[in-house]
């Protein structure tokens, strides 16, 4: 599933849109890529001498790829127009992600409560651990259909 289709069901557009493409998705998980490459705007100041990603959106691509799992995982399918936002995260950083790297993005659901979606998350970029931890996701008010 490509970009075209991941901007179908997130309300997320450029230069703001974290995921690339879905690989796997299921009732409960699904994982996704991002391209990471060094054109990529917020290497131009994060940092010039030795770019890395910053990790606060690695979190927003995580946060991203659980929004894409709800859009796809409820009424059949049919979650795209829902938003949700990030209320909470237990997220640690485990390195550096440098440019030119593939991100994996995996996210599976733990719990969900009123309008709120617990996920066990992880980021990866070959064989290496980029983050790993808890988001929560809570929908907008009048965003259901």
């Amino acid at each position: 599933m490509d970009r075209e289709f991941i901007k179908s069901l997130i309300p997320h557009r450029d230069p703001f849109i974290f995921v690339d493409r879905i690989i796997e998705v299921n009732n409960s998980s699904i994982r996704a890529q991002l391209d990471v490459k060094l054109d990529m705007p917020f290497f131009r100041g994060h940092f010039p001498k030795k770019p890395i990603m910053p990790g606060v959106l690695t979190l927003e691509a995580l946060a991203q790829t659980a929004g894409l799992l709800i859009a796809l995982s409820r009424n059949g399918g049919n979650g795209a127009g829902r938003i949700f936002y990030l209320a909470t995260a237990n997220v640690k950083f485990l390195k550096p992600l440098e440019p030119d790297s593939v991100l994996e993005l995996n996210c599976r659901i733990l719990k969900e409560f009123g309008g709120l979606c617990q996920f066990e998350v992880e980021a990866c970029a070959g064989k290496s651990r980029i983050a790993a931890g808890t988001i929560v996701l809570a929908e907008a008010k009048g965003s259901s259909e």
